[in-house]
């Protein structure tokens, strides 16, 4: 959007040209048609700051401030934003003085808010002096605009009446906690010393003291807990429901509710779970505990929308503030930051005082994909009034011979303390632009010149650029390719695996009988997960989409190099998959049980390629024969195109909750870009266990760390 199109006397050609910006979604142009049909003399300047304050709010804030000062700083991020993005997918070179600046839509956004605040936009907006909801059955304006003595705000009526929601459950269900005494901690921790299996060496297994706090608070309190990755959240959770269940005995007939806001997260969930009962000694299973063991062992997991039952002829949830869960019902809720403000003010209004509720989550990582960061904000409130959090710090996977742990760590200061001045530079070699060196050889660029010795993981920098010399685009894409093709030379072996899969075999002793099928599936699935590239960007030369195709075809070119070897041809198939290429699921499958984020290899089953996935199998569920390994086949003909995509690279996003031997993490080239940012880096880094290795340069990644994306839900208890 240049200057002249800024101040064109059509309000379609200024939504057109921040539409063509990415800056408004398609339902925007359509949402503000009607608002200025039912309001029909509003100023054509009020137009565009309307549009703009969509744009804001597509961008996952809950509100806007009516401030001309507030306002244009937050609008100066989102444009500045809009002008990377759109400069750096470009495939040729653009000018950044062909766009207008921050600065040019000034007199829009003064005599936009000077409108709204004097004169009457009733029609379109609800002023509202308090903060509560729409009156029941009342037609509710678009708008909600409120006035308060820290100023002025206005919010989607939607997401004001979820903010409130949110206020008065929360209050209701969380109350000021007391902490435990040391006594009460010491004995906690060898009680549950006493329950568990002792590690192969012999050593006990311990919790730590965070742990064991909220496991004696979670008896009496409701409670959200949180922590980084390995901080043992659901472990946490295990024993107090066990706890609970071992001196409750009527809670052994209450309701128990897994759910995660993905079904990924709610398997993920219940799988920890399961994983943790298999530590209890079997000895604690039997008698009395028995029931207890059985009901954790039983449980179900969800997605909090199948939790709550949506209901088309409602057009709404079924279980809601009229229809509320039974009193007696317990609620474990994971990956809360990834959930919306209005999915968190549905799920809360639907639980009854007098239920248990432990919400789990790690605030530092990505926010959810839809508007509010529900989770930061609680916490946010919590820190300086209530006290219903505990938040676990030691992490089992980065302990202090941790590189990624101290990153992680560092990153993640930045983030709570919002003080850049304690940031010290990281960096980037140049070595070896054009291969892998640096992920080969540990002594190029790990955290502090470690050597192998002396940490257990490691951090790697790398840069593709020489720091003085700009590479074009043409430049930039040939070093890619370059390192693309060296870093794909790990799973040349897949297609050849793949080929050995046989889908028709059930994985059980009747059809497997020497193991000699189920060893194969484990061999090509633990190959794949050994690594993953990890994007901020879909598109651009540095996005997902370039970088997957560039893998795919330096496997299928390593494999017909294979082949001609072995005095073969492949024979490609027309469905455009080959064997062993990594797939993920983007659309929930429910009929499938398949969900966002779940990842499979292609497989062919004759000429029919196939989805291999490994699942945890069903509840309840008895195998057919005496051993089965957990694989299930989907033709790929039965799956809609739009739900799968390659994933040997993947979005930062998508790789929230998953975990991979060895990490690398391309980052956005330009400073200022809108995924340049501190959620991005520490949930990237985050799901390394072994290795991560960063592309960028000094100067992006300490833009990275330094910039904490923030939304702001007002929400206040």
């Amino acid at each position: 959007m240049d200057n002249k199109l800024l101040a064109t006397e059509s309000l379609d050609e200024f939504i057109d040209a921040l539409a063509e910006m990415r800056g408004l979604i398609a339902l925007d142009k359509h949402l503000l048609h009607l608002l200025f049909e039912i309001k029909n003399d509003v100023p054509l300047q009020t137009q565009k700051f309307l549009t703009l304050c969509l744009s804001l709010l597509d961008e996952g804030n809950t509100r806007v401030p009516l401030n001309a000062q507030q306002f244009s700083d937050m609008w100066a991020r989102k444009w500045n934003g809009l002008v990377t993005l759109r400069i750096s997918t470009a495939e040729e070179d653009i000018d950044e003085s062909n766009f207008a600046s921050a600065d040019d839509f000034a007199n829009i956004i003064t005599e936009g808010i000077q409108d709204i605040l004097t004169n009457d936009f009733s029609a379109i907006m609800e002023s509202r002096e308090t903060d509560t909801t729409s009156i029941e059955d009342a037609l509710s304006c678009p708008f909600v605009l409120a006035k308060r003595e820290s100023g002025a705000h206005l919010y989607f009526t939607k997401h004001f009446d979820a903010k409130c929601i949110i206020e008065q459950s929360a209050k209701i269900l969380f109350k000021n906690g007391n902490t435990p005494t040391d006594d009460e901690i010491e004995n906690c921790k060898q009680k549950i010393a006493n329950i568990c299996k002792p590690f192969s060496n012999g050593k006990q297994f311990l919790i730590k003291k965070r742990q064991a706090e909220a496991i004696i608070r979670g008896q009496t309190e409701n409670l959200v807990i949180t922590g980084g990755p390995g901080t043992g959240k659901t472990t946490v959770v295990l024993y107090i429901l066990w706890n609970l269940l071992e001196s409750h005995n009527e809670m052994l007939d209450w309701n128990i509710y897994l759910a995660a806001p993905s079904g990924k997260a709610a398997d993920r969930m219940r799988e920890s779970l399961i994983d943790g009962l298999a530590r209890i000694r079997d000895e604690k299973k039997t008698g009395t505990n028995e029931r207890i063991f059985r009901k954790l062992n039983e449980l179900e997991s969800s997605t909090i929308h199948r939790l709550l039952r949506f209901s088309k002829s409602k057009g709404g949830f079924s279980f809601n503030r009229e229809e509320q869960f039974p009193k007696n019902s317990i609620f474990v809720i994971d990956e809360a930051s990834m959930i919306d403000i209005e999915m968190f003010a549905a799920l809360l209004e639907a639980i009854p005082e007098g239920a248990r509720i432990f919400i789990l989550g790690d605030p530092f990582q990505l926010p959810s994909v839809d508007s509010g960061a529900v989770l930061g904000e609680i916490l946010k409130v919590n820190e300086s009034s209530s006290n219903f959090s505990v938040k676990l710090n030691e992490s089992n996977r980065f302990d202090d011979r941790s590189n990624i742990g101290k990153l992680a760590a560092e990153i993640k200061t930045v983030a709570e303390t919002k003080d850049n001045t304690k940031f010290v530079p990281h960096k980037f070699t140049t070595s070896g632009a054009d291969s892998n060196e640096s992920t080969r050889n540990p002594d190029i660029a790990s955290d502090n010149c470690a050597t192998t010795a002396q940490f257990k993981d490691h951090v790697f920098y790398k840069q593709l650029e020489n720091a003085s010399t700009p590479l074009s685009k043409k430049e930039e894409d040939k070093r890619i390719e370059n390192f693309i093709a060296e870093w794909s030379r790990d799973f040349a072996q897949l297609p050849a695996l793949a080929e050995q899969i046989h889908p028709e075999r059930t994985g059980t002793e009747t059809s497997d009988t020497d193991h000699s099928e189920t060893k194969r599936r484990n061999e090509i699935w633990q190959l794949s997960l050994t690594k993953r590239i990890l994007c901020a960007e879909r598109r651009g030369l540095r996005g997902i989409e370039n970088i997957n195709k560039k893998v795919c075809s330096k496997i299928k070119s390593l494999w017909r190099v294979q082949k001609k070897k072995q005095g073969e041809t492949v024979q490609w198939d027309d469905s455009g998959y080959f064997p062993g290429q990594l797939l993920i699921i983007t659309k929930n499958q429910e009929m499938f049980k398949l969900y966002n984020g779940d990842t499979g290899i292609v497989v062919f089953d004759g000429n029919t390629p196939c989805l291999m996935l490994k699942k945890a199998p069903l509840q309840n569920s008895e195998p057919t024969g005496k051993t089965r390994d957990d694989f299930v086949f989907y033709p790929l003909s039965i799956l809609p195109e739009d739900s799968l995509t390659t994933a040997f690279a993947i979005t930062i996003h998508k790789s929230q909750g998953s975990e991979y031997k060895h990490v690398t993490m391309f980052l956005p080239t330009k400073i200022g870009h809108p995924l340049l940012t501190n959620q991005i880096l520490y949930t990237g880094i985050t799901r390394a266990k072994e290795s991560v290795t960063i592309i960028a340069n000094d100067d992006t990644f300490k833009a990275a760390v330094t910039t904490v994306s923030e939304r702001n839900t007002g929400i206040s208890l």
